[in-house]
């Protein structure tokens, strides 16, 4: 039961390193730091999802 917890409870910083997101120690920090609560490892979450400023400068420059 203690391993589906820590499982659940790190899958942010898990998708953060898997996608190699430029923020993923931030990710790992905020997970560590604040995952315990709902807000914390939502907040954790949302970094490791949410689109990366370098990938976008890329496509606007390959676009333009």
């Amino acid at each position: 039961m203690l391993l589906i917890t820590l499982f659940i409870r790190y899958i942010p910083t898990f998708i953060a390193f898997k996608k190699n997101k430029h923020n993923k120690f931030i990710v790992l920090i905020v997970n560590i730091l604040l995952g315990w609560n709902i807000l914390g490892w939502l907040a954790a979450l949302y970094l490791a999802l949410k689109k990366d400023k370098r990938n976008m400068l890329a496509e606007n420059k390959y676009n333009a």
